[in-house]
């Protein structure tokens, strides 16, 4: 939006005399009248405010941006300690799964060795 409007601005200007000692030698052919550009430039100063303020709400409302730097620390702290509890339940749960995957592999072969005696 920011480049869209500069180019706006860039493209559609008038060359206006700003002293009297430094004449305009040129126009820009693409300039759009001076009621026409103010009024445009006008809008995209609007836009421009709207969106740096969808932008600053944004960014208050990322977690931690308010929340003193104390209080972060404290929060990733409780954060970890909750993922290596959750590490060692998972792999509690991946021992016992793996001696169940080994005790029923020791039956089935007991089976297999058996159906294939009879």
């Amino acid at each position: 939006m920011l480049f869209s409007s500069l180019h706006y601005l860039h493209k559609r200007a008038g060359m206006v005399q700003v002293t009297s000692s430094i004449p305009v030698t040129q126009q820009n052919s693409e300039a759009e009248g001076a009621d026409a550009f103010s009024l445009r430039t006008r809008d995209i100063a609007t836009d421009i405010c709207r969106q740096a303020k969808k932008i600053d709400t944004l960014i208050e409302s990322l977690p931690g941006a308010s929340v003193a730097e104390g209080d972060q620390e404290e929060e990733f702290q409780e954060l970890n300690r909750a993922n290596e509890q959750a590490t060692a339940e998972l792999q509690q749960a991946d021992q016992q799964a793996r001696a169940l995957r080994d005790r029923l592999s020791m039956i089935l072969k007991d089976i297999a060795d058996k159906s294939g005696k009879n």
